[in-house]
C-alpha cells in the first residue's frame, strides 16, 4: 500500500514538473513583455515607436529573438528632427528612417558588462554591410559614436536588453567612426589639420564609397621611433610635414569600398595620395608600401555610410 502510495506521488509530481514547463516556460522559453512592450509602456518613447510603426520594425521588436536596442527618448527625437529640418518622423523618407532606426538595433544580447570600448555591427547595413557603431564604456559612462549617452541601461525583457540613450544616433561617417576611437586620435588630428574632415564625413555623397587604411596612435610611435635621423621626434614634427596631406591621401582609396573579400593576393592599390602599395594574403594581410616596408592590417571591414576603414599598425609610406 505505501509502495503504491509513493509511486502515485511522483507520477503526480512529474505530471505538474511538465505540466510547469509547458504551460509556464513554453519549452523553457521566457515568456514576458518583449522590447516593443517596454517601449509601448514608457513615457518617454512615442517618437521611437511612431518611427517604428512606420518602417513595420515594430513587429521586429515585438517577436522572440535576442536583440540589443538603444531607445533614444522624446527629448533625442526633437532634438534631432530639430537639427535636421524635419518636422516629424514622417518627414524622413521611409527607407532612411528604417536604417536610422536599424542603426540602433544589434543583433545580440548585450547586458552594459558585455562591452568593450570597441566597434559593434548594427542591423543597420548598406550595399549589404552592417554598419558599425564605436562603443564607449570609461567610468562606468557608457557612450556609443561619442555622442549618444545610455542613461538607463541594462532592462531586461523577453526579447533581448533595451538601453535608453539621449541622443539619436546619426548613420556614422568614416569621419564619425574615427572621431569615435581613442585610438585614432593622432590621425583625427592630422586629418582636422589639412581639412579633411569635410570629405570624410559626407554623409550625403555616400554614393562614392571611401576606403581608408587608417594608422593607430601606436602606429605614429613606432614611425616616430624607426628612424632617428629623420627628423621625426614626435607627433607634431609630422603634423609640420610640408606634404602631410598628400601622405594621408595615401591612406585613401576613392570611389571604391574595397572590404576583405575583395583582398586579393598581389593586388596592386592606387590610393588618392601619389604611388601605389601592394596587398598580401598569403601569410595574414599585410600592405607593402612604397618604402618596402610591410605594414600589418590589424582590423577590417568597420563599415560607414560612405565606404570601410581597415586599421594598420604602421603609418603607410610612399617611395623614399
Amino acid at each position: 500500500m505505501y509502495k503504491s502510495l509513493r509511486i502515485l506521488f511522483l507520477v503526480l509530481i512529474t505530471g505538474c514538473v511538465l505540466s510547469c514547463v509547458d504551460e509556464d516556460d513554453n519549452g523553457n522559453i521566457i515568456n514576458g513583455p518583449t522590447t516593443l512592450d517596454f517601449l509601448m509602456e514608457s513615457p518617454d518613447h512615442a517618437i521611437f515607436l511612431d518611427a517604428l510603426v512606420r518602417t513595420q520594425l515594430d513587429q521586429t521588436l515585438g517577436n522572440s529573438g535576442n536583440l540589443t536596442t538603444f531607445a533614444p527618448t522624446d527629448q533625442a527625437f526633437a532634438v534631432f528632427l530639430a537639427a535636421n529640418d524635419y518636422s516629424s518622423v514622417t518627414a524622413i523618407p521611409e527607407d532612411l528612417l528604417r536604417t536610422l532606426v536599424l542603426y540602433h538595433i544589434q543583433s545580440e544580447t548585450r547586458t552594459t558588462d558585455q562591452y568593450n570600448s570597441q566597434y559593434y555591427k548594427t542591423q543597420a547595413s548598406i550595399d549589404g554591410s552592417q554598419m558599425d557603431v564605436f562603443v564607449s564604456f570609461v567610468n562606468r559612462v557608457f557612450k556609443l559614436n561619442n555622442n549618444a549617452t545610455v542613461t538607463n541601461a541594462d532592462n531586461r525583457v523577453s526579447n533581448g536588453i533595451v538601453h535608453v540613450v539621449d541622443n539619436v544616433l546619426a548613420l556614422p561617417s568614416l569621419y564619425t567612426l574615427l572621431a569615435a576611437n581613442p585610438d585614432f586620435t593622432n590621425l583625427v588630428t592630422a586629418l582636422n589639420q589639412e581639412g579633411f574632415r569635410t570629405t570624410l564625413n559626407d554623409v550625403e555623397n555616400a554614393r562614392v564609397p571611401f576606403t581608408v587604411f587608417a594608422p593607430s596612435n601606436a602606429a605614429f610611435t613606432s614611425l616616430i621611433a624607426v628612424n632617428p635621423n629623420d627628423n621625426l621626434n614626435n607627433l607634431q614634427d609630422v603634423l609640420n610635414q610640408n606634404d602631410l596631406a598628400d601622405k594621408l591621401l595615401y591612406h585613401v582609396l576613392g570611389n571604391q569600398g574595397l572590404r576583405l573579400e575583395d583582398f586579393q593576393e598581389g593586388q596592386v592599390l592606387d590610393p588618392i595620395g601619389m604611388g601605389t602599395f601592394v596587398l598580401n594574403t598569403s601569410t595574414g594581410f599585410t600592405i607593402l608600401d612604397g618604402s618596402e616596408t610591410r605594414t600589418q592590417i590589424t582590423a577590417t571591414n568597420i563599415t560607414a555610410f560612405n565606404g570601410v576603414l581597415h586599421t594598420v599598425d604602421f603609418v603607410l609610406r610612399q617611395r623614399i
